[in-house]
């Protein structure tokens, strides 16, 4: 091989090493980080409310915790983005009738600058369902 090639190879390497890529349990360790809204609704109503938000976002649902009150999705690779982690954490506020959702939505390579957050997109497609 060239000098060329390998000092190519060399810089795409240490640009892939730079470049930092995130997780779901990055995502979810970032509790605290995210935009959060309280809605007028009970938890229950809000935790049977958020899979469909996700489903007609198209964002797949990777799993939910009840008990801990979190909700993990995450969507691959597109032709605009290298995929996005996102945390939904959920917990009732005053009782019964109130609830807080907080969002942590991660790209999955930091450096894309085309991959959506979908923290305003879910929070404000969940108030029009609970509404």
């Amino acid at each position: 091989m060239s000098t060329r090639v390998l000092a190519s190879l060399a810089a795409f390497a240490a640009l892939a090493l730079a470049t930092g890529c995130t997780t779901l349990a990055d995502a979810r360790a970032a509790k605290g980080s995210g935009p959060s809204r309280e809605y007028a609704a009970s938890m229950d109503k809000v935790w049977n409310t958020i899979p469909v938000v996700l489903k007609e976002l198209e964002l797949p649902l990777v799993s939910q915790n009840r008990a801990e009150g979190t909700v993990l999705a995450q969507r691959g690779i597109t032709a605009f983005s290298y995929g996005e982690n996102v945390a939904i954490f959920v917990e009732p506020v005053g009782g019964q009738v109130r609830t807080r959702v907080e969002i942590v939505s991660k790209k999955a390579m930091q450096t894309n600058i085309f991959a959506p957050d979908w923290s305003v997109e879910i929070l404000d497609k969940l108030g029009e369902k609970l509404r």
